[in-house]
């Protein structure tokens, strides 16, 4: 969503202001709107490690899946989950 973002603008600054495009959108900007996206990203999926890391897990650690994705692992956890769904919740509104 960071990069739809950042294209959106681009477009908005390209059609509405066409003659200051380059001076606007300089590679110093580019540079502060990708770091700007990736920080965020980081930001809002760091604390998910640091969840699943405090739960004891009963069953088998073996995951169903090719890869490692949040959901699965916390599935394994033999413990109350509801602090990684209300965050994982809080995360999709504010995606949005």
């Amino acid at each position: 969503s960071g990069i739809l973002v950042a294209t959106a603008f681009d477009l908005y600054v390209a059609i509405c202001y066409p003659l200051r495009h380059s001076t606007t959108l300089t590679n110093p900007v580019v540079a502060k709107i990708g770091l700007a996206v990736v920080l965020r990203d980081i930001m809002l999926i760091l604390p998910y490690p640091f969840l699943v890391r405090r739960w004891p897990y009963c069953r088998t650690n073996i995951i169903p899946n090719t890869y490692c994705e949040h959901i699965a692992v916390v599935k394994l956890a033999c413990t109350d989950i509801s602090v990684s769904s209300y965050y994982s919740l809080s995360v999709a509104f504010l995606v949005i």
